[in-house]
């Protein structure tokens, strides 16, 4: 079989066979509505358009053939779905309750099993919902699969420099050990943020795919003793810290070391919000 005989096997033929059938169907617009089969929901917003075979999860806002919809449930690539897709044996979905669901924290008995490009659609969507392109967060970001207690899970993976991750999906936000921060090396003017998620608004908000600045993301606002010391080196400083106690601590201890060359963008770019990502969802 090859791509184009796949593409023409009805996506609803594939849905059923790996044990995913329709919530409600629309006759007359030749539309199947599901409960999405790439992440967890009650209400159906996945919607099948029989007509045209193609797919749209209008919760995570990403869509295609059946290949794209092969290629996420399974975690492959558009050869591993075309030779799913050929077999007899195609295998069951992802169950989407595998998304990782607990507090904020880094988890010792975590351990990532792979690491590689980011290409999962749930993922990918999910940044999208949070108003990061994969052109600004392709050359910073990846997709790791990971255990909890036996548990098997997946979310984007942002390496810090001592071979760490800090962890997001759609329902969890965590970090594998050792927690460290991430330093990307540019020019003599600095940018610190509290998360990589923020550093990525950024990359989104300036429409870049590579920083020419120097950027530290400090993964935690208590590894900003790990940092202060090391600012001297720089001509700018640049500080998006959230506009919360924390964020204005870490902000306050910057401006009373480096006052003429500091710039505080919390108050120039998302004063009225708490983050830079808050700020950059509202006026997507």
């Amino acid at each position: 079989m090859n791509i184009s005989e796949a593409k023409q096997i009805p996506i609803e033929t594939y849905l059923n066979r790996i044990g995913v059938n329709p919530e409600r169907r629309d006759k007359h617009k030749q539309w199947l509505w599901y409960c999405s089969p790439i992440r967890g929901e009650k209400v159906p917003s996945f919607k099948v358009d029989q007509r045209l075979n193609l797919w749209y999860d209008h919760g995570a806002g990403t869509g295609g053939s059946i290949l794209d919809l092969v290629i996420a449930i399974n975690d492959t690539d558009i050869t591993g779905a075309v030779n799913i897709l050929s077999g007899e044996n195609i295998p069951r979905r992802i169950d989407p309750s595998s998304f990782h669901r607990s507090g904020f924290r880094a988890e010792s008995n975590l351990k990532i099993n792979n690491v590689r490009m980011l290409q999962n659609l749930a993922l990918i969507g999910y940044l999208k919902s949070r108003g990061i392109m994969y052109r600004h967060c392709e050359k910073y970001v990846k997709e790791a699969y990971y255990s909890v207690n036996g548990k098997n899970y997946f979310a984007v993976a942002f390496p810090n420099d001592k071979g760490g991750f800090e962890l997001r999906n759609k329902l969890w936000k965590g970090s594998s050990s050792p927690k460290a921060i991430t330093t990307i090396k540019g020019n003599q003017t600095i940018n610190l943020w509290e998360g990589f998620m923020d550093f990525l608004s950024g990359m989104a908000y300036y429409n870049v795919r590579e920083a020419a600045t120097t950027n530290i993301i400090l993964n935690s606002v208590a590894n900003l003793k790990h940092v202060i010391s090391t600012l001297d080196e720089y001509k700018a400083i640049n500080t998006f810290f959230d506009n919360d106690e924390a964020g204005r601590n870490a902000n306050n201890e910057i401006l009373k070391r480096y006052p003429e060359n500091t710039t505080d963008y919390s108050q120039i770019i998302f004063k009225n919000y708490k983050d830079f990502n808050e700020y950059l969802i509202a006026k997507k």
